[in-house]
Order: structure tokens, then C-alpha cells, then sequence
């Protein structure tokens, strides 16, 4: 860590030209006058996402083994460059709000028991139905003391230094909750600001394409690898509560399946089966946005037993990357 940077700004970035320049600069304008550093974390976009960040004071780096990509992956690849004593991280498709940073970086000064803090993530487009969703249910968006600081956050690197490592490099999602996880279990605090932290636009892509690219790149089987993660890491019993649906769901189906030794409770099961999707009927009070979510929970459980059956090595190794450029900032 070096004493001089306050905040090291780490970006996750994958072919976002349309998006990093607006990005950097939403970073620029909220550090003005800070001592910051800002690292890219480019997972070999083959766009201008890195033509364009070069004309900005921002440090470049990128994965050698193109097998090494990910979302966590990038984070920890960031991670590795970082010096500063606090580190947020927000994603190439996201800005930054006018005055949160420094109102985020007020509060942790304050509260050295928090290891990280985080605000209110606003969408700016609503593209299909995962969109919608996010919008319907504000994951991002429940102030107060929270168990993990998805959208983005603000942290106390010396919390994650104890830890060993910031996200672990080989889930494919789920990073941030995982990270979250293991901070509660170190005795930390986390919390959610009622304040709009990043505004975030998206990709236009239909809700279809979305399910198969997150099978496609792994995705999809990421609570599984959580779970594995927490078992090892002995925090397994909030990572059940946060895949609770499709834990459900396999509960369910393992009780049919018992129909010819105990068919009453098979039947009972099937019941609550589709007792399931009226009550989500009756919440969401609109059939598309039931069915919606009823499947997500069946796609959820197929991936977490894929995950299961994934092998999930160790976090800590180091990721091969180099580093395009380096600006003084």
C-alpha cells in the first residue's frame, strides 16, 4: 500500500467503447483534487475500449491467457496494481454520481469497523427482462447494513489485504458477495448509503441471448462455485440463504422424484410446486414477470448443480497480465 494514493479507482472493462470514455471521466471529475490512481482492467476487448482509455491518466492492464478472463478475475487482475489506501470498483458500463465518493470516503473515515461502502445503483435503460427485474426488485438499492456490495463499492484495502485476496479469480460471478461473505466472517461491517452511487447503461441484448451467453460463459453456474467457496471458506450458511430459490426448487424436485416410495408427499411437493408460481403471480401481479422469474429460479438451480460438478481451484494464485500504459496522475 502506498501511504500517498487515498483511492484507487479499479474499472472493469470488455469492449466498451461506447461507454469508458463517459466512465474515466465521471472518475476524474469525482477525484478532482484526490490523490488517485485509476486502473483499467481490460479482459482483451477487441473494440477501442483501450484506444480510447489511452488518452486519459489511466493505467492499463490486461490479461496474458485469454483463458483467464472473467468478471472477478478482473477485479483481483486490478486489484494487483493497487496501492491506494481505499479501492472502489465499478464496471466500464457504469458513472459515477456527482458528490458520492466523497461523501463514501467521509463515512469510512468515520467508521473503521466498515470494511466497505456502498450506494444506489440507477439504471438509464431498461433492455429486456434481467433489466427489468434489477429495476423491480432494487437489489442495489436497500440502505442500511448489508451483507455484500453488489454494484459496485467502496473498500478499506487494508480489510482486503488481511483477507489474502479481493475476488476470487475464478468465479464467474458472484464476486462481490462472495467478498462480502468473507468480510462478515472476519468480524467487518458493510453498508449501503441512501445516495445514488453510478448510473448504469447497459448493453442492448434480449433476454434470450442473455440466458444463453451467461450458460455460454459460465455464469449461470456461479452460485454452485459460491457454495463451494463458502464451504471451504466456513461462511456456507449465508451463501444457502442467497441461493435459497433454487435450493427450494431442488428440495421440491427431490420429493417428486420420491413419488412410487412416497407419493403423498411427492404429491405435496408437486403442489408446492405450483403453489410457487401463484404467489409469485399474486407478487408480481403481472404474468411475464412471473414466468420470468419462475424460470430464472429453474435456470438458477440447473447452474448451481453444474457449478457443483465444476471443479473450483484455489483463489489466491496471481494473475499473468501486462500493462499497456502508465500515466502519472
Amino acid at each position: 500500500m502506498n501511504s500517498a494514493i487515498r483511492i484507487s479507482v479499479l474499472i472493469k472493462a470488455l469492449n466498451e467503447e461506447k461507454n469508458i470514455a463517459a466512465c474515466i471521466e465521471s472518475v476524474l471529475r469525482e477525484t478532482a483534487g484526490m490523490a488517485v490512481e485509476i486502473i483499467l482492467a481490460d479482459s482483451l476487448s477487441n473494440d477501442r475500449t483501450v484506444e480510447i482509455a489511452q488518452r486519459y491518466p489511466v493505467r492499463i492492464v490486461q490479461f496474458v491467457h485469454r483463458q483467464d478472463r472473467g468478471a472477478a478475475a478482473a477485479a483481483q487482475l486490478a486489484y494487483q496494481y493497487a496501492q491506494g489506501e481505499y479501492i472502489y470498483l465499478i464496471d466500464g458500463d457504469m458513472e459515477l454520481a456527482s458528490g458520492y465518493l466523497n461523501e463514501a470516503l467521509r463515512q469510512m473515515d468515520e467508521h473503521p469497523n466498515w470494511a466497505g461502502v456502498a450506494g444506489t445503483l440507477q439504471d438509464t435503460r431498461v433492455n429486456n427482462m434481467f433489466d427489468r427485474h434489477r429495476v423491480q426488485t432494487k437489489p442495489s438499492a436497500q440502505a442500511g447494513e448489508v451483507a455484500y456490495l453488489n454494484g459496485g463499492g467502496l473498500y478499506r484495502k487494508a480489510a482486503i489485504d488481511a483477507l489474502g485476496y479481493f475476488a476470487h479469480r475464478y468465479l464467474p460471478a458472484f464476486e462481490e458477495a462472495e467478498l462480502g461473505l468473507r468480510l462478515q466472517q472476519a468480524g467487518w461491517r458493510l453498508m449501503r448509503l441512501a445516495l445514488p452511487a453510478v448510473s448504469h447503461t447497459g448493453h442492448d441484448e434480449k433476454t434470450a441471448a442473455m440466458f444463453v451467453r451467461m450458460w455460454r460463459n459460465g455464469y449461470a453456474r456461479a452460485n454452485g462455485l459460491l457454495l463451494k467457496s463458502a464451504y471451504r471458506g466456513g461462511f456456507l450458511k449465508p451463501a444457502i440463504l442467497l441461493n435459497r430459490f433454487p435450493l427450494l426448487l431442488l428440495s421440491l424436485f427431490t420429493l417428486m422424484l420420491s413419488a412410487p416410495l412416497l407419493p403423498l408427499l411427492a404429491s405435496l411437493a408437486g403442489l408446492g410446486w405450483l403453489g410457487l408460481f401463484i404467489l409469485l403471480l399474486l407478487k408480481k401481479r403481472h404474468l411475464s414477470d412471473a414466468a420470468f422469474s419462475f424460470f430464472y429460479w429453474h435456470y438458477n438451480l440447473a447452474g448451481l448443480i453444474h457449478g457443483l460438478c465444476t471443479p473450483l481451484p484455489p483463489a489466491g494464485q496471481p494473475i499473468a497480465s501486462i500493462c499497456l500504459s502508465h500515466h502519472e496522475q
